[in-house]
C-alpha cells in the first residue's frame, strides 16, 4: 500500500442482530465503495470471526495485519481482525516511558491475565485498533463489523468507561501509582496488604502492587487515548449503519439498537435490510392471493404475503424506533447463501448502484 498522502479517513460502523448477515455487508460495502476508487479496510471485532471465510481468507493470517483482497475494482480493499491480545500487547509497548518497564508489565501475572480474562479489555482493544488504523490517514474509509447487539454497545462506551475507571476515586487514592496509598504503603496499606494476602495469596498481592506500580505513567496515555477514541466515535469522520433482516424478530432488536445509539447521541444514518423476500414480477397479485390455481401461485401468493409482512414490520420499526427519514437500503434475500469470494462480489454489485453514505463531494448523507 502506498504511503505518500494522507487521505481524510471516515468511518461506517455497522450494528446489528446476530445472523443478519453483518458481516457479510460490511465486506460487500466495502467492495462497492473500492469499486467507486476509494481505498477501503473492514475491520472485524465480531467474536464469531466470519470475515475470514466470508472472504476466503482462511490461511491468510488476518489477526492484527491488513490482507489485501483483490479484485476487479478501481480502488483498494484491505480486511483486518481483532487480536485483543497482541493489541495489548502493542499499547503497552508504545505507551512505555523504556523497555525495562515495558518488560516489567508484559511478565507480569496480572496482566497476562487481562489478556483473556477481564470484561471490557478486548472491547476497549478493538477501539484501539480502529484509532490505529484512522490515525494511519491511508484510507478513505474503514467499514467496522462490530460484534452482534449489546456487544456492539461493549466496545462503543469502553472508552469512557475506561476513563471513568482512571478519573475515579478508587483508583486514585488507591492503585495510582505516583500518589494512590499503593505508592506509599503506609501502615494502613501494609496491614490491609497483609489481610488480602492470607486471602488470596501473597504472591497475586504482590503482582497487583508491582503491576499498578509499573503502570506509573502509562495510565495517563491510557487516558488520554481513551478520551480521543470516544470523541472520533463521536465526531462527524463516524457514522452509524444498522444491518437487519426484515423479520419481527430482527427488527425489534434493531429497533432497540437504534434507540440506544439515539440515547448515546449517535445517529442512525442507514438501515441496511438484508434477505428481503424478492419481487421481481408485475402481476395482478390479488386474484392469486385470492383463489391461487396452482403450485406455482400458490408460491407466488405466499412470496407476496410474506413480502407484505415484511414491508409492514419495518414500516412499524422505523415509524416507532428510527424515524422515516432515515435511509433504507433493501437487499434481496440471495438464491445462494454468500460463502465464497465470487458470491460477496456478486452481492457488493447491488450495493454499486446505492448512493454512497459517504461521497467525495459532500459528507451530507446522500
Amino acid at each position: 500500500m502506498t504511503t505518500e498522502s494522507r487521505v481524510d479517513t471516515k468511518i461506517t460502523l455497522c450494528l446489528g442482530p446476530g445472523g443478519v448477515g453483518k458481516t457479510t455487508m460490511s465486506a460487500a460495502y466495502a467492495m462497492a465503495a473500492a469499486s467507486r476508487g476509494q481505498r477501503c479496510v473492514v475491520l472485524t471485532i465480531d467474536p464469531a470471526r466470519r470475515l475470514a471465510n466470508t472472504l476466503g481468507l482462511e490461511n491468510h493470517g488476518l489477526n492484527h495485519g491488513l490482507t489485501n483482497v483483490e479484485g476487479d475494482w478501481s480502488g483498494e480493499v484491505w480486511a483486518t481482525m481483532l487480536d485483543p491480545a497482541e493489541m495489548f500487547t502493542d499499547v503497552i509497548t508504545r505507551q512505555a516511558t523504556s523497555v525495562e518497564q515495558r518488560d516489567r508489565i508484559l511478565s507480569n501475572r496480572i496482566f497476562n491475565n487481562l489478556l483473556t480474562s477481564l470484561s471490557g479489555t478486548n472491547e476497549y482493544m478493538a477501539t484501539e485498533r480502529l484509532y490505529q488504523l484512522f490515525d494511519l490517514k491511508r484510507f478513505d474509509h474503514i467499514i467496522v463489523d462490530t460484534p452482534p447487539a449489546q456487544h456492539a454497545f461493549d466496545f462503543l462506551d469502553s472508552p469512557q468507561r475506561l476513563t471513568r475507571f482512571l478519573d475515579h476515586q478508587l483508583y486514585r487514592s488507591v492503585f495510582r501509582p505516583r500518589k494512590g496509598v499503593l505508592k506509599s504503603l503506609n501502615i494502613a496499606a501494609q496491614r490491609l496488604l497483609r489481610l488480602l494476602g492470607t486471602l488470596v495469596g501473597s504472591e497475586l498481592v504482590n503482582d497487583v502492587v508491582d503491576f499498578f506500580a509499573d503502570f506509573d505513567g502509562i495510565d495517563i496515555g491510557f487516558s488520554e487515548r481513551a478520551h480521543a477514541i470516544d470523541e472520533l466515535l463521536q465526531s462527524a469522520d463516524s457514522r452509524y449503519v444498522v444491518v437487519t433482516s426484515p423479520k419481527s424478530e430482527p427488527l425489534r432488536e434493531s429497533g432497540w439498537i437504534a434507540e440506544s445509539l439515539q440515547r448515546r447521541q449517535r445517529q442512525v444514518h442507514a438501515l441496511l435490510v438484508n434477505r428481503s423476500t424478492p419481487i421481481t414480477v408485475d402481476v395482478d397479485t390479488t386474484r392469486w392471493a385470492e383463489k391461487p390455481s396452482n403450485l406455482l401461485e400458490q408460491n407466488f401468493a405466499e412470496m407476496f404475503r410474506v413480502a407484505a409482512t415484511e414491508r409492514t414490520d419495518l414500516e412499524q420499526m422505523m415509524e416507532s424506533s428510527i424515524g422515516s427519514e432515515t435511509t433504507v437500503i433493501e437487499i434481496a434475500e440471495q438464491a445462494k447463501p454468500v460463502h465464497t469470494l465470487d458470491a460477496l462480489v456478486s452481492l457488493a454489485s447491488q450495493l454499486q448502484d446505492v448512493e454512497p453514505l459517504w461521497t467525495a463531494q459532500s459528507d451530507a448523507l446522500s
